[in-house]
């Protein structure tokens, strides 16, 4: 007998090998083409769960995560946003990224809602499976189902909850941190440690966006004065009082940063840091303003028709202020992002508001009812 299991590994291990060597190319193939990610991943997973939970509940699983993923991705096709195939990573689950950012938060809310909606949709079957054969395996896959949703809407982000209510206020960020830190102090796991430090840090960054918004306003008044100064210096007699000015707003810039104290708390110090950062950034372009102005002085002047009334505009800044249009342009995007994409309609806000909070209690609803049969079973057994 023992003979006989030897001679089967060994067959099975050359079954292997013969299959790895002849089909090598079906994985390069996988690699390389636009799914292959998922299909890779999806696999890995797959073989991961099954080692600890069994061939079926992985398979269940997989099928649940990977429907909740292409709920966003039908969702964020709706809306005309690409996003990358589906990835998933064993014990976390999956994830999607987006190409475009969305152009608002109503529109992130609506593609986050596309995945707990469509992982609804995809335990449903599994209650006329139960109904139909009285298995309990069907009764885990709707708890299972419901809880992994469920989880989904908690309001903290990056969760889909999260992404949903930051259409009506990420205050309610904290409620949902507040939360999900009682749960972690309880029964603590790595998922839940994880989606804690990334929700903290999502919400700072959110409570920042003032400050930043701030410093991006002052940067794209920078780049207005420098682009306009620019197109008065042709008609200048002298650039001395231009220089002098530079020299001025140097300096006054570097006394602002060399007397600002260097450990700054935010929110306490925010005026004085908001002052230093201003002060950086008017030191920068002062210096580029100056070093521009010495280049322009040595640039030969060209005019048209040898008429000395009637100078070409010259390459150098012609060419930089085209620089300075295009990233104001980059500026003046990040500031309406910054100041506008949390805005949204009344009615829009009590549409998502309803629909989260629907969507909510009819999984809460699945989630205590899967529990129920599971735990008939467990009792019968």
């Amino acid at each position: 007998m023992q003979l006989s299991g030897t001679r089967n590994k060994s067959f099975l291990a050359a079954a292997g090998v013969f299959l790895i060597a002849k089909f090598k190319w079906v994985l390069a193939l996988l690699k390389w083409s636009k799914f292959g990610g998922t299909f890779i991943t999806m696999a890995a997973s797959l073989a991961t769960y099954a080692v600890f939970y069994g061939w079926k509940f992985a398979v269940a699983l997989i099928y649940l995560i990977f429907v909740h993923e292409m709920g966003h991705v039908i969702a964020a096709r709706r809306k005309g946003i690409t996003t990358s195939p589906a990835v998933f990573i064993p014990f976390v689950g999956a994830f999607i990224s987006m190409k475009d950012k969305p152009r608002d938060a109503a529109t992130e809310a609506y593609l986050a809602y596309g995945g707990p909606l469509a992982g609804l949709i995809s335990f449903l079957p599994a209650i006329g499976l139960y109904y139909a054969t009285e298995d309990p395996f069907w009764a885990l896959v709707i708890y299972l189902g419901a809880l992994i949703n469920l989880f989904n809407l908690i309001p903290v982000s990056p969760l889909d909850g999260g992404r949903i209510v930051s259409v009506l206020s990420s205050k309610i960020w904290f409620i949902g941190l507040a939360g999900l830190f009682i749960v972690v102090y309880f029964r603590p796991s790595p998922i839940t440690i994880l989606i804690l430090i990334f929700g903290v840090v999502t919400w700072w960054n959110r409570q920042r966006e003032g400050y930043r918004a701030a410093i991006v306003a002052h940067e794209k008044y920078n780049l207005v004065r420098l682009r306009d100064s620019i197109q008065e210096w042709p008609s200048m007699n002298s650039t001395f009082e231009l220089k002098r000015e530079l020299q001025s707003t140097i300096a006054e810039s570097e006394r602002v940063i060399q007397h600002t104290r260097k450990t700054l708390i935010p929110f306490i110090h925010d005026n004085e840091k908001l002052a230093r950062e201003k002060a950086k950034l008017d030191l920068g372009y002062s210096l580029q303003a100056l070093e521009l102005v010495k280049q322009w002085e040595f640039q030969p002047v060209y005019f048209y028709e040898a008429d000395p009334q009637n100078p070409a505009p010259s390459e150098l800044l012609v060419r930089v202020q085209r620089e300075l249009n295009e990233k104001l342009a980059i500026v003046n995007e990040q500031l309406e992002r910054l100041s506008t994409y949390y805005e949204a309609p009344r009615s829009v806000k009590w549409k998502v508001l309803v629909a989260y909070l629907l969507l909510a209690a009819v999984l809460s609803a699945f989630a205590v009812y899967g529990h129920e049969l599971v735990q008939q079973f467990e009792v019968n057994m």
